[in-house]
């Protein structure tokens, strides 16, 4: 009892006589200032399957009911966390990391007899990613990310489905390994 009552006041006292200087650094509700998420677009280029596509299209061409697309355009979502964002004077600095999936599905019904054989063919593209942005306010609603960059770890996965009236053969194809990339960017955030 005397030793907890001596803490106590050891402690009022260490309090007391130092000067506290705080830092504007702060974490909202659960630990993290905030998350997003979202859908997610995205544009590329696999010249090696969109080839695989034109050949298939060519060698079925006679008895193909529509042509198979090209692949470029994959949609899916966006989900990440704003781990810490520190306010200085002047700048701020935020932690962030992210996991993004997109899918692109196409297919074709090739007609060889009386009984299609329906073919569809899905590439899965995942992503996670880490970075840090810095940045400067201009005004009360609007800060400028002078540089926003993140290291991204993706992989991929190919599914090819045919469908006929033997059954159901699936093969599905993963890159060999994880690729490591990187973004660099800038902004504005408007509040």
């Amino acid at each position: 009892m005397i030793l907890k009552l001596f803490k106590k006041i050891f402690l009022v006292i260490i309090l007391s006589a130092s000067h506290i200087l705080p830092q504007s650094f702060g974490f909202g509700c659960l630990g993290f200032v905030g998350g997003f998420g979202g859908y997610s677009y995205q544009q590329y280029k696999p010249d090696g399957l969109n080839r695989y596509v034109q050949n298939f299209n060519s060698r079925n061409s006679e008895y193909i009911e529509n042509e198979m697309n090209e692949f470029g355009k994959a949609t899916g979502y966006r989900v990440g966390i704003n781990v810490f964002r520190a306010k200085f004077t002047g700048f701020f600095i935020t932690a962030k990391g992210y996991y993004q999936q997109l899918l692109e599905n196409h297919n074709a019904i090739v007609y060889q007899t009386a009984i299609g054989i329906d073919y569809e063919y899905d590439l899965k593209l995942k992503s996670w990613g880490i970075g840090v942005d810095l940045g400067i306010p201009i005004t009360t609603y609007l800060n400028w990310k002078i540089i926003d960059g993140s290291v991204l770890i993706n992989s991929a996965t190919f599914t090819e489905t045919i469908n006929s009236s033997q059954g159901t053969a699936v093969n599905k194809f993963n890159n060999d390994k994880t690729e490591i990339g990187y973004s660099v960017g800038t902004g504005f955030m408007i509040f």
